[in-house]
C-alpha cells in the first residue's frame, strides 16, 4: 500500500528523470507515464537483433528485466533473444510505478511470449486539499483511476466513479484509503488528513504556528540547458545526470491572524532523507558545498521555470551537511538578507503564502550519481504575539 500524508518519509528519489515543462506532463501526483515501449523489428531470427525503444515521462527509476537493468527516461538497446522474449518495461516514481510489455518474436522458437495484455487497475492519483485543517472545516478529495472493476473507498462515502471529487468534513484524524480492484490485481492508496486545533486570536502573546508544506506548491526544477523540469518531490542537489536540482517550499500563512506581531521564524527539514553523498565534504569529488536557503515567491507550482529557478532572492542563511541524519536541521528565516521581516512583510502585503527556494552553493559534484536532500517534512514555525 502507498501512503501519500502531510508528513511523507520515503526513500530518496533520484531525480534522473523529470517532467519537462514544455511536454504532455501527467498531474503533479500521477505515476510515471510510458508514451512508447517497442521492438524494432518485433520478428527476428536467432542470430538477429532487435531494437528496444522506449519514451517515459514523470519517473525517477526506468527499467527493463530479461537482463537489460536500469536505463534512461528516453532511449534504445539492441537485444538479441534466441528465443521468443516478453521484455517488460516498468517505470516507477515516489507515487507508484507503471509498466508496459512488448515482445520480440523468434520463428520456430517456444512460444515464451504472450497474446494479450491484461492491465491492471491504476490510480493515476489519489489526493486530498488541503491536508491539515481545522475542526469544523471541510476538505476535498481528488482521485482518478482507469481500468478498475470494482472501487472502494474506506471509510465508505457512499457511491463513487472512476474519477470525482468529493468534499469531506472529518471531526478528527482520518486515513482514507481507496482500492481499485480487477481480475488482474489491486492499487491502493492512501492520504491522512489531519486536524489542528484553533488558535486564540484574543490579546495574548506567545503564540506559535507550525506551518506544514502545502504539498500541491511544492516540488523541485532541474535544469538542462534551456529547459526546466519539475517533479513533485521536493529534493535539492543534483542527478545521475550532474544536473542539479533546486527545491521550492510553499507554506499557507493565513492562519495567522492579520494583526500578528511576527516575532520570530524557523525552517525545520524535519526528517530529511539523503540520497548519495549531498554533504559539505567529499573525497573523491569535492563536495555539493552550503545547503542555501532563499526567499522566493514563486507562485503556484505549475508556474516556475526559469525566472523562478534563477532570479537573485533575499538569501536567508545556509546550513553545512555532515551526512548524519540524525542532525536537527533548522534556520531562522525571520528576517532575510535585505533586513525584511518576511512574514510581517507578506502579511502587509496581502499575499497568502510564504515560499522559499532551497539549492546547494555547487550546482553538482560531477559524480554521475544523484546526490541529493529531500524536504517533504519541513514545517515553517511562526511565532507572534497579538497586540
Amino acid at each position: 500500500m502507498r501512503y501519500i500524508i502531510v508528513a511523507l518519509v520515503a526513500l530518496c528519489i533520484p531525480l534522473t528523470g523529470c517532467i519537462s515543462l514544455q511536454s504532455d506532463m501527467p498531474m503533479i501526483y500521477d505515476k510515471p507515464v510510458i508514451k512508447s515501449f517497442s521492438a524494432v523489428p518485433a520478428s527476428i531470427n536467432a542470430s538477429e537483433t532487435s531494437a528496444l525503444q522506449w519514451s517515459v515521462v514523470g519517473a525517477t527509476n526506468v527499467s527493463i528485466d530479461q537482463g537489460v537493468g536500469n536505463v534512461a527516461l528516453t532511449g534504445q538497446t539492441s537485444v538479441s533473444p534466441s528465443v521468443t522474449t516478453v521484455y517488460t518495461l516498468t517505470a516507477a516514481n515516489s507515487f507508484g510505478s507503471t509498466s508496459a510489455r512488448t515482445q520480440i518474436t523468434v520463428p520456430g522458437t517456444q512460444d515464451g511470449g504472450f497474446t494479450d495484455f491484461p492491465k491492471r487497475p491504476v490510480i493515476n492519483y489519489f489526493v486530498a486539499s488541503p491536508l491539515v485543517i481545522i475542526p469544523g472545516s471541510s476538505a476535498t478529495l481528488s482521485w482518478k483511476i482507469t481500468d478498475a472493476t470494482d472501487i472502494k473507498l474506506d471509510p465508505d462515502l457512499g457511491q463513487i466513479r472512476p474519477e470525482m471529487s468529493l468534499q469531506i468534513k472529518p471531526v478528527q484524524a482520518t486515513t482514507y484509503t481507496l482500492t481499485a480492484t480487477n481480475q488482474v490485481g489491486s492499487d491502493s492508496v492512501s492520504v491522512t488528513i489531519t486536524l489542528v486545533p484553533v488558535t486564540s486570536t484574543g490579546p495574548q502573546s506567545g503564540n506559535t504556528a507550525v506551518l506544514y508544506l502545502a504539498s500541491s506548491e511544492s516540488g523541485s526544477l532541474v535544469k538542462n540547458a534551456a529547459a526546466y523540469s519539475k517533479s513533485p518531490a521536493v529534493c535539492a542537489g543534483d542527478n545521475a545526470q550532474n544536473l542539479a536540482s533546486r527545491a521550492f517550499l510553499s507554506y499557507d500563512i493565513t492562519s495567522i491572524p492579520p494583526s500578528a506581531i511576527i516575532q520570530g521564524a524557523e525552517l525545520d527539514f524535519g526528517a530529511y532523507a539523503l540520497s548519495g553523498n549531498p554533504t559539505y565534504s567529499s573525497a573523491m569529488w569535492g563536495n555539493m558545498g552550503a545547503l542555501e536557503v532563499y526567499r522566493s515567491q514563486y507562485g503556484k507550482y505549475e508556474d516556475p521555470g526559469r525566472i523562478a529557478y534563477e532570479f537573485p532572492a533575499p538569501p536567508l542563511g545556509s546550513l553545512h551537511l555532515t551526512g548524519d541524519i540524525s542532525s536537527r536541521l533548522k534556520l531562522d528565516v525571520t528576517v532575510d538578507g535585505d533586513g525584511v521581516n518576511v512574514i510581517q512583510q507578506l502579511m502587509a502585503d496581502g499575499q497568502s503564502r510564504c515560499q522559499f527556494r532551497v539549492q546547494f552553493f555547487t550546482s553538482t559534484n560531477w559524480d554521475g550519481k544523484a546526490d541529493l536532500i529531500c524536504l517533504d517534512e519541513a514545517t515553517l514555525i511562526v511565532k507572534y504575539s497579538v497586540p
